[in-house]
């Protein structure tokens, strides 16, 4: 008998962070830029934009950031989606 937790098959589990940098997915709906997702790559950042960004007026932004990160460390890219 398996002893596979219950839930979807189609569940990908995400690749193990392996360092560097990490990649932020945010909406600029309200002054705190609330964080709507996490990733160890720009690719999964990306595709996690193309399935949020119309379900908020101004978009969503992505930037990288360095680990570890402190806000004293420098500037920050950010990128808005078209």
């Amino acid at each position: 008998m398996s002893r596979r937790s219950p839930g979807p098959r189609f569940f990908r589990r995400p690749k193990p962070f392996a360092g560097g940098e990490v990649w932020i997915v945010q909406h600029d709906e309200s002054p705190d830029n609330t964080v709507l997702g996490v990733f160890a790559t720009d690719d999964e950042a990306y595709a996690f934009m193309d399935t949020v960004k119309d379900d908020y007026e101004n978009g969503v932004i992505c930037s990288s950031f360095s680990i570890p990160y402190r806000s004293t460390d420098g500037a920050v890219r950010y990128q808005a989606e078209d």
